[in-house]
């Protein structure tokens, strides 16, 4: 199974959430949850939670950054090498890095950037990826 998700008809995917015998909505949720990209996500939340182990202040703040950026780099490089040759992977790779920050700010950011977290906005950001990954083709 591919880490990437492939369309497979023609047509745009439907906010449909109505189950029916075709697996469209198995499809769109599917596609969804390909498009976050849960392994860097999990490498991120282990080392934003060795980063308190730290003893010198300036340098935890420093290394959050680093940390982030080091993942947001390494998300369309892993996913890449994920991809089916001639298979289309632009599009997937540029929703996926929008969905690590999206997810970074709503796992750390209370912790990494307190004077502008929001917990409703990062739920905001969070379901609103959900929903507008899910409607983007991905045949480019």
């Amino acid at each position: 199974m591919s880490r990437l998700f492939y369309e497979e008809r023609d047509e745009l995917p439907r906010l449909n959430f109505e189950v029916d015998d075709s697996n469209h909505g198995k499809s769109y949720f599917e596609k969804v949850a390909k498009l976050v990209p849960t392994e860097i996500i999990a490498g991120y939340i282990a080392l934003i939670n060795l980063v308190p182990l730290i003893q010198l202040q300036i340098t935890k703040e420093w290394v959050y950054l680093i940390i982030f950026f080091l993942c947001l780099i390494l998300t369309p490089i892993y996913l890449n090498s994920f991809a089916i040759k001639g298979k289309s992977k632009k599009i997937h790779l540029v929703v996926s890095s929008f969905g690590f920050i999206f997810w970074a700010y709503s796992i750390s950011g209370s912790v990494v950037l307190p004077s502008i977290y929001d917990s409703a906005l990062s739920s905001i950001f969070l379901i609103a990826f959900s929903l507008i990954s899910g409607i983007i083709p991905l045949k480019k």
